[in-house]
Parts: C-alpha cells; sequence; structure tokens
C-alpha cells in the first residue's frame, strides 16, 4: 500500500523540491564548492543533485524539509558556533583595553613607560643640578671661611709678635733697673763700716786735714785754669757733708757731686795711705774708678782737664780726709 502512494507522488515531490532548493543556491554555492563530497554547481547537474538526494531520501515533503533544514544549518552563520560567529554584540574590551593589561603587548602602554622613565630622568637630572650647585656654593662658602680664618691667624700672630716686642721690650727696662737696683744694693751690702749716719767719726784712718780752700791754693794747676774755667772756690764742705748725711739715710748710694754730671759711689771711697783715696764714680750707665792725691791735687796722676774734674777731686777728698 506504501508503495502505491509513493510512486504517483515522485514527479510532484521533484518539481515541489526544486522550487524550493533552487533560489538558495546562489548563496550557498560558494561555501558547498569548498565541501570535499559536493558536486559541482553547474546549472545542468542541479536538478539532479537534488533529484538524487531526494530520491535517496525516499521524497516527499519529509526530505525536502530535511534538505532545508540542513542548509540552513550548515550555510548560514546566525545559527553557527561561537568560534565562527562574529556576533550581535560588540565584544567588551577589545585590542587596545587589553593591551594594557601587565602581560599583554601595547604600544601605548610602552609609551606611557618611555615618558615615566623620561620625566625621572629630567627630574634626576634637575635634582642632580641642584645638589651640585649647593655642593659649588658650600665649597666657596668653605673657601670663603678658610681665607677669613687665615686672616685671622695672620693678624693674630702680628699681634702676638707686637705684644712680645712690647714685653720683651719691658722685661730689658725691668732687667736694666734691677740690675741697677742690685748693684746698688750689693754696694750697700759690701759698704764699710763708715757709711752710714755718723759716717765721718766712722772712718778708720786719720781725718779732718783736708781744707778745699787752703788745699786748692796750693795746686799749682789752680790758679791760671781757674780763672779760665771760671772758678773762684770749689764746693765747701758743709754742701758735700750734707749730701753724704741725706744718701746715707736715704739708703742712695751715690751723691751727685755739685756742678757736674758725675755721681760719687761715697761708699767705694778708701785711703791708699794718708793723702791718697781711690774711688768710684758713675758716668752715663757705666763706673770708672779714678786715685786721687789730695795733697798734690791729681786724678790718675794728672792735673784736673775740667771744672767738673775739679769738682770731683775736691769731693772725694773731703769724704776721705776732710772735717765734719
Amino acid at each position: 500500500m506504501k508503495a502505491l502512494h509513493q510512486r504517483p507522488l515522485r514527479p510532484f515531490a521533484l518539481l515541489l523540491a526544486g522550487c524550493l532548493c533552487l533560489p538558495g543556491l546562489p548563496a550557498g554555492a560558494a561555501w558547498m564548492a569548498d565541501l570535499p563530497d559536493a558536486p559541482s554547481m553547474g546549472h545542468g547537474s542541479d536538478g539532479e543533485w537534488l533529484a538524487k538526494k531526494g530520491g535517496q531520501r525516499g521524497g516527499g515533503k519529509k526530505s525536502v524539509s530535511r534538505k532545508t533544514s540542513s542548509s540552513k544549518g550548515s550555510s548560514g552563520f546566525k545559527s553557527s558556533g561561537s568560534g565562527l560567529g562574529k556576533g550581535n554584540k560588540q565584544p567588551k574590551g577589545g585590542w587596545a583595553k587589553k593591551s594594557d593589561s601587565k602581560n599583554g603587548p601595547s604600544l601605548k602602554s610602552q609609551s606611557s613607560k618611555d615618558k615615566n622613565q623620561t620625566s625621572r630622568n629630567q627630574a634626576s637630572k634637575k635634582q642632580d643640578r641642584r645638589e651640585q650647585k649647593l655642593d659649588t656654593r658650600e665649597k666657596q662658602a668653605d673657601r670663603r671661611d678658610e681665607r677669613l680664618d687665615r686672616r685671622d691667624k695672620n693678624l693674630d700672630k702680628r699681634a702676638d709678635r707686637i705684644d712680645d716686642r712690647w714685653d720683651q721690650r719691658a722685661r730689658n727696662i725691668d732687667k736694666r733697673w734691677d740690675k741697677r737696683y742690685d748693684r746698688w744694693d750689693d754696694r750697700w751690702d759690701r759698704y764699710p763700716g763708715w757709711a752710714r749716719p755718723g759716717w765721718g767719726y766712722a772712718r778708720p784712718w786719720n781725718y779732718g786735714w783736708y781744707d778745699s780752700g787752703y788745699r786748692s791754693s796750693n795746686w799749682g794747676w789752680w790758679g791760671a785754669n781757674a780763672a779760665a774755667w771760671g772758678l773762684t772756690t770749689l764746693t765747701t764742705a758743709a754742701i758735700i757733708n750734707s749730701a753724704v748725711d741725706n744718701a746715707v739715710s736715704n739708703q742712695t748710694t751715690y751723691v751727685v757731686v755739685p756742678n757736674t754730671d758725675y755721681r760719687l759711689l761715697y761708699g767705694t771711697v778708701e785711703p791708699i795711705n794718708d793723702q791718697a783715696v781711690r774711688f768710684a764714680v758713675e758716668a752715663g750707665s757705666g763706673e770708672t774708678y779714678f786715685d786721687a792725691d789730695c795733697n798734690r791735687g791729681t786724678l790718675n796722676g794728672r792735673n784736673p782737664s775740667s771744672a767738673s774734674e775739679a769738682e770731683l777731686l775736691n769731693a772725694a777728698c773731703q769724704v776721705a780726709f776732710g772735717s765734719v
């Protein structure tokens, strides 16, 4: 019974299948040509291929519907898998955004890194220049401080040298005065016992015989020389004795010889015999020793050459042999 119904319907089925399939051939020809088992898509063979396919399936509407469903499922991109179809939605992200990831390559990311590195390099160079300027300023300040220190040291050295010179000068002056005082003290300590208050009576030799007025007139050189020097008489015994008394009271080692620059160290007066005497005189900064003969009126064996030497001879003889 089944065979009876299939045979009259085969021409109609073939016609219906051809009408349904012919509009879809141009759209699916391109991809069907790539299939390995697909027949060539010539105009003469389309009907045969469709008829053959329909004959194998048994014809009728059932085979046509399967063919249509199969062609739609294999040729359209709508129902294709996610690996082939583009889809109707734009994917999130994209190449530009994905390239910002840590592992993906990105020109934008590399450019940002380069800019950041350049900015860091520029900042580092600016910092280095600032530090170099600061170092230069510090070095200049150190050099200025060193110059100031050297100048202060030089000024201090100069001031120290000046102070040292003044101190040395003061020490030298003090030494000279100390030596002088020491000499006077030594002389005072060494003076004989008669060089004290009552010195005239304490002299251990004959005394009281010298009279300046009488003795000077007996000196052979006196008349003419005294007139030339403008002398009428020598210093009296009273003046010389008073000067020695004052020196002893004040513990002064010398008396100033009147009308002269001589300082007679009266404690050094020492008789050589009963008419001659030896003594010391300060003249300037030194000491000079003289021998005097009071009877003959000579100094160191010669006549006095000036009024000052005549006064010195008179004073020494008065201290040694004059009356008090």
